[in-house]
């Protein structure tokens, strides 16, 4: 038990951590469920502005390793139907992207995530402004 709640402590820490350096980064990202208790090696955001598919292809070719919860099976991208019963709004809903930590995270990969978003998130801000033009 005591193992457990060290893992636990230590995955809410790298999850905390990654929602920080985010926010610094994306100041307009929205953290969902942070005000009440939640898992503590999960963390769910949302980038506005972008959408949770063009942001996974993006963040799997530098190497990293996150979800979307959206069911693609239509062709159409829709939110998670736990966001949507929080009450998020679909166009955050669609931005959201889930990170997941395991006993093997690192604070290293903490830092590959938020090295990489920077980039990413304007490359595909900027594809956004174009396609809604």
């Amino acid at each position: 038990a005591d193992e457990q709640q060290a893992l636990a402590t230590r995955l809410s820490e790298l999850r905390d951590e990654l929602e920080r350096r985010l926010l610094a980064i994306v100041p307009d990202a929205v953290i969902h469920g942070w005000q009440g208790p939640r898992a503590p090696h999960i963390s769910n955001v949302s980038i506005p502005g972008t959408d949770s598919e063009a942001l996974l292809m993006h963040l799997d070719l530098a190497g990293i390793a996150c979800s979307s919860g959206s069911a693609c099976s239509t062709g159409a991208v829709e939110p998670s139907h736990v966001l949507t019963a929080m009450g998020v709004p679909r166009e955050l809903g669609v931005a959201a992207l889930r990170f997941s930590f395991g006993k093997d995270s690192t604070m290293e990969d903490v830092e590959a995530v938020t090295a990489a978003l920077p980039r990413i998130v304007e490359k595909v801000r900027s594809l956004s402004t174009v396609l809604h033009r």
